[in-house]
């Protein structure tokens, strides 16, 4: 048996997805922290998005000096609770 799957290119459809996009990225943080886990700074994804286009040679010297340093970047985010799920989640970057 075959079955069809339509997707349809519409305003709507566009819009929906954008703004879902832009919902996900504003609900997430990036945080840099030191190897003993303090937390140094914690920005908002759009703002840390913000200043790595306007200033692209200040995100490439932070990653070097993450790198010479130890320091990590994580990027948190919220999601809704579901009944059996542990609240956030946490992805790191080393």
């Amino acid at each position: 048996m075959k079955t069809k799957t339509t997707f349809n290119l519409n305003s709507e459809n566009i819009s929906n997805a954008f703004q879902k996009a832009f919902d996900s990225i504003q609900e997430t943080k990036l945080s840099i922290q030191t190897k003993s886990g303090k937390e140094r700074m914690s920005l908002p994804l759009l703002i840390a998005i913000v200043i790595a286009v306007v200033v692209p040679f200040a995100a490439v010297v932070a990653v070097i000096l993450a790198l010479a340093f130890g320091i990590s970047f994580s990027f948190q985010k919220n999601v809704k609770e579901e009944p059996n799920s542990t609240p956030g989640k946490i992805i790191q970057v080393k």
